[in-house]
């Protein structure tokens, strides 16, 4: 009760000039019931080791973006969120938006609507324009580049550069149906990360807070029909620092981010919930720390907040390899487990069951939740198929052959085929079980044991 009072009083008591309201909460939440269970990824394409390689137009490919968000779409992601690079603004802004403007409409090809990061304060602070330096083997995040870099920051005479790259992209699109909402800054509060501790500004934090005003101002000024936010990276909720002072004033809806245990992950909800505003995890995710899909996206739906894991592809960012990799070689040395990642180079999954946990979450895109079992999404094909057939569908749907274990799985079962393929008149199960051995059949010969249920046939 004393930290719902203190934010009661946090958000009456702090206020800035804005040329345009922050959102009520009643609009916050009229935007938020109108979207499904947001459920996605941040997305940097394998080929590139940063912003600025993905949106360059020499190392510009939407082909492989397209390709990849495919998989986004297979498994039933909706959102990704993506970085953009004022650098990369700057070189070429009418093609960059040319860009940007293609990548949405692939994403929407895909029924996925991104949302986009404008500023990052992780990592190495000198970006250049220009060819990006190889990865570094075995190191997580061997090229990602803030931005505005140091050299920016310091300088308030590249504000106005700034200004016109946030004023023209979120104004460009401010309309825009196909975009989710505008991360403004990331993690204003990160110093870097990796070894470029000494590189970094001084007094760092000082200008961040004292720019990012200026930044919800900017955007704020050309009236986007979706909701802006900034989300931190060290939040104590006992003793709430200037970054997050301006995020809970400023804010439209709250962004946070947690590689915690389930546990950490819905306390911070629940001190977030105080803000009566919606809520979307923008990056959560580290295996051995014990975030993960199976652990954190039951929370998520329990209390109604978006999750967003990072990342989605292994390539040059080399997010399978802990934060640590900057001091640890697990090049020789290898980790037991990715720590980020959901899909290899290839397309396939490093992990099938995490991404049949993630199509339960995202409404099982293949077919139909069942409502006896929580964790199972029944898909039916529609014509009879042999076992090696039925098995390499399955595979393709990162999926198992179904059994029928009880009267209640054969209720629900039975619905779904009605409701599916109402126009067919028999339907046949083909599992059985022959010496402990669960077998496929391909024809009428196996009888139907309406004990178990297990060995399933229906129709007339």
């Amino acid at each position: 009760m004393v930290l719902l009072n203190f934010l009661y009083f946090l958000l009456f008591s702090i206020n800035f000039a804005y040329t345009r309201d922050v959102w009520t909460t009643d609009q916050a939440w009229a935007w938020y019931q109108n979207l499904p269970n947001l459920v996605g990824s941040n997305y940097i394409p394998s080929y590139a080791i940063n912003q600025l390689e993905m949106f360059q137009t020499d190392t510009w490919n939407p082909t492989r973006i397209d390709e990849e968000l495919s998989w986004a779409e297979s498994i039933g992601m909706n959102t990704m969120r993506i970085f953009l690079h004022d650098l990369a603004y700057s070189q070429d802004p009418s093609g960059f938006k040319q860009r940007l403007d293609t990548l949405l409409t692939i994403t929407d090809r895909h029924g996925v609507k991104p949302l986009f990061v404008l500023f990052d304060s992780c990592w190495d602070p000198l970006p250049k324009i220009g060819k990006q330096r190889d990865p570094y083997p075995g190191i997580h995040n061997p090229g990602w580049v803030q931005g505005p870099g140091a050299q920016a920051l310091t300088d308030q005479s590249q504000y106005p550069r700034l200004e016109t790259y946030v004023k023209d992209v979120v104004g460009t699109f401010a309309n825009d149906s196909r975009v989710l909402f505008w991360d403004l800054w990331n993690e204003a509060d990160n110093f870097g990360m990796g070894n470029y501790s000494s590189e970094e500004p001084q007094h760092k934090a000082d200008l961040v807070n004292a720019l990012l005003p200026q930044v919800f101002d900017w955007a704020r000024s050309v009236n986007p029909t979706q909701p802006l936010t900034i989300c931190g990276f060290n939040f104590d909720p006992n003793n709430l620092d200037t970054l997050h002072k301006i995020q809970f004033n400023n804010s439209d809806i709250m962004t946070v981010h947690s590689y915690d245990s389930p546990s950490t992950f819905e306390s911070i909800i629940k001190v977030y919930q105080t803000l009566n505003r919606p809520i979307v995890f923008t990056e959560y995710m580290a295996r051995p720390q014990g975030s993960t899909f199976v652990s954190i996206l039951p929370v998520a739906r329990k209390y109604n907040v978006g999750a967003i894991n990072w990342g989605f592809v292994n390539g040059k960012t080399q997010t399978n390899y802990p934060w640590d990799s900057w001091t640890r070689n697990y090049v020789q040395y290898p980790p037991e487990e990715w720590f980020h990642d959901v899909f290899r180079t290839d397309g396939t999954p490093y992990k099938r069951e995490e991404v049949r946990v993630i199509k339960h979450f995202t409404g099982c895109p293949f077919g139909y939740q069942s409502k006896v079992d929580n964790w199972t999404c029944l898909n039916a094909d529609s014509t009879q198929l042999s076992w090696d057939a039925a098995q390499a569908a399955c595979h393709k749907n990162y999926s198992t052959l179904a059994r029928i274990d009880n009267s209640f799985q054969n209720s629900d079962f039975t619905n779904y085929l009605t409701s599916k393929y109402n126009q067919c008149n028999k339907f046949y199960i083909g599992l059985y079980n022959s010496q402990g051995t669960w077998k496929w059949a391909v024809d009428d010969t196996i009888p139907f044991d309406g004990i178990s249920f297990r060995n399933w046939k229906s129709g007339k």
